[in-house]
């Protein structure tokens, strides 16, 4: 799968688990979405395949495409997602990106939150808060003012950090231009000569045996233990569409309306399953009802992905221009999903929002059903 694919799908899921209130949306290709003399006044949602915000925004930012770039001025925080992450610009609060390349050449007004393939923070960018990342590489030539928590392959320090550097990595190269005011704590299979002038306080090492794409038995173990679960949870969702399709095309044709409601009225739901379960087993009499109750929140928690997984294996084959059965669309869109959902500091929330919304959309459709 290409990169473009993989962007269209990452932006395909996203664009539905955020949230839609942000007033301006705009879906523009191969231009420039918004000019320099622009001022939005609002939250933006911005997606398409190449995304330049010039402009500013005064609100929050939320911008998926194969490239993004943000080379104007942000006030609050700003999520991207897509092939090519670049901040140029100025962002006034957080930023949270998943990409396969993420560069920061800017002014951050808070922290960074960042999983990629790579991250390059240039000597020109200013974080103002902490930097917490998970990538294959990890290039820091900028300033950070607060902590640096993360977990790479290879990292590179070459810049003022005003707090504690705490890593999990391949390989640390700290360079002399490098100044740290507080501790570095490492974990690595081999010890560095870090510069003394560089770090202020106390360096603290901890040897560590390679592990991941270098242990082989351990990475065949954990792809094992992915691919059963994602069997598993396939098997259940063609049983589901075999013997309940009507429903199952009902609830999948309604996710695309109004997301945020159903999105609100899932997590209530989830709520109002556990706590009452919770008072019916306080009782005896109570106690088949609130284990019923139990399971079904349970199972909802669980399976409420399948219905999201048809609708998105539908729509990623007719924006591909294919046709399809029911069964291909499920297979491709759980597929999709487990991925997304399995994605470091991402895939939580994916599958938290992605589960709140079609259990509210499975409410609504059979209460719609219930007034027919």
């Amino acid at each position: 799968m290409n990169i473009r694919c993989f962007s269209l799908l990452v932006v395909l899921t996203i664009l539905l688990l955020v949230s839609s209130s942000a007033s301006a949306v705009l879906d523009y290709k191969d231009k420039e979405i918004v000019s320099a003399d622009t001022v939005i006044d609002d939250d933006l949602l911005i997606y398409g395949d190449n995304v330049d915000i010039r402009g500013t925004v005064l609100g929050d930012v939320m911008a998926f495409g194969e490239s993004v770039r943000i080379s104007g001025n942000v006030t609050g925080d700003v999520m991207a997602c897509g092939g090519k992450v670049t901040i140029s610009g100025i962002v006034g609060d957080d930023i949270r990106i998943g990409a396969i390349e993420v560069v920061i050449e800017g002014n951050v007004g808070d922290d960074v939150f960042v999983g990629a393939t790579t991250v390059e923070v240039s000597e020109e960018a200013y974080i103002g808060g902490d930097m917490v990342f998970g990538s294959g590489r990890m290039d820091i030539w900028g300033e950070v003012a607060g902590n640096i928590e993360g977990r790479a392959g290879d990292v590179v320090l070459a810049g003022p950090v005003g707090g504690n550097v705490e890593l999990e990595v391949g390989n640390i190269n700290v360079l002399s231009t490098a100044r740290i005011n507080g501790t570095i704590e490492y974990t690595s299979p081999r010890k560095v000569t870090i510069p003394p002038s560089t770090v202020i306080q106390e360096v603290s090492f901890t040897r560590q045996e390679p592990t991941g794409i270098f242990n082989i038995p351990e990475t065949i173990s954990i792809f094992i233990g992915w691919l059963i679960r994602f069997v598993y949870l396939l098997i259940i969702a063609l049983l589901v569409l075999v013997l309940l399709p009507d429903h199952v095309e009902a609830v999948a044709r309604n996710i695309p309306e109004n997301p945020i409601l159903n999105l609100a009225m899932g997590f209530a739901l989830v709520v109002i399953g556990f706590v009452g379960s919770v008072v019916f087993m306080v009782t005896v009499i109570g106690i088949p009802i609130g284990l019923i109750l139990l399971f079904v929140t349970l199972f909802a928690l669980y399976a409420a992905r399948l219905y999201f997984g048809l609708w998105m294996g539908r729509l990623i084959f007719s924006r591909l221009g294919k046709e399809s059965k029911p069964w291909m669309d499920m297979v491709l869109g759980v597929l999709v999903l487990f991925i997304l959902t399995s994605l470091p500091w991402v895939g939580g929330l994916i599958y938290l929002v992605v589960t709140f919304m079609v259990i509210g959309v499975i409410f609504s459709t059979m209460r719609g059903s219930a007034k027919a």
